[in-house]
């Protein structure tokens, strides 16, 4: 394909995506914004220049390693999350080249307090909950989302919590809408604005069936980068 038309194809993607978002929204009386993180892990530079040429700022990656060499590449006002398993080895690395990464993978009392330990300022953290408990699913154990969030909350003093992720199965909307009562009960426990605490579930496959059921980020990588 030739360049002008993979550029023209990406930017008929990341429109049609938009269009759909926000015609969804509207059918179903949905007013608040959903945040989309435009899912980047495998995809070159080129592409992610396409996107970041339309406006978006927001990226998300799967691998400290690959995050790191994009983020040399690519310009400095990116928001970048890391929404992939974080390997504790790998904390001090990711935090000593992206002070103001947003960590959407915090899945163990252990890793918060790495994070804890190596930030250089306050970093926003996200748990992940594994909400199918599959075994071949990252994210925490529903019976640990509250320790947790506990030690985040009341002994981590550079992490601000601002979110829970999942990757579930498909389209389930058991597991969407078992998010959504996580998600209050955390704000209600720990007194947090349930408008501005996010619950970031739905991806390419799935992102119209998630917003609807409550979701207030979704994570799309395939409807935008394939051409």
């Amino acid at each position: 394909m030739e360049k002008n038309e993979r550029e023209k194809k990406l930017q008929s993607n990341y429109q049609n995506l938009i269009n759909e978002i926000e015609k969804a929204k509207k059918e179903n009386n949905i007013t608040k914004e959903i945040k989309l993180i435009s899912v980047s892990k495998k995809r070159s530079i080129e592409d992610i220049k396409v996107i970041y040429d339309l406006g978006v700022r927001i990226f998300g990656e799967n691998y400290v390693n690959e995050l790191l060499e994009k983020k040399e590449k690519l310009e400095k006002d990116i928001e970048w999350h890391l929404i992939g398993h974080l390997q504790s080895n790998k904390v001090k690395k990711l935090l000593q080249n992206i002070p103001n990464v947003i960590i959407e993978s915090v899945d163990s009392v252990k890793i918060a307090e790495e994070i804890n330990k190596h930030a250089q300022g306050k970093i926003k953290v996200y748990v992940e909950v594994n909400i199918s408990g599959s075994e071949s699913k990252t994210g925490a154990d529903l019976k640990i989302i509250d320790d947790i969030c506990k030690v985040i909350i009341e002994k981590c003093n550079n992490l601000e919590l601002i979110g829970i992720m999942s990757l579930g199965d498909v389209g389930n909307k058991d597991q969407f809408e078992n998010m959504v009562k996580i998600k209050n009960d955390i704000c209600d426990k720990y007194h947090l604005d349930k408008s501005k605490f996010i619950a970031s579930f739905g991806t390419s496959q799935d992102y119209i069936e998630a917003i609807l059921a409550g979701s207030d980020e979704v994570r799309v990588g395939h409807q935008i980068f394939e051409v």
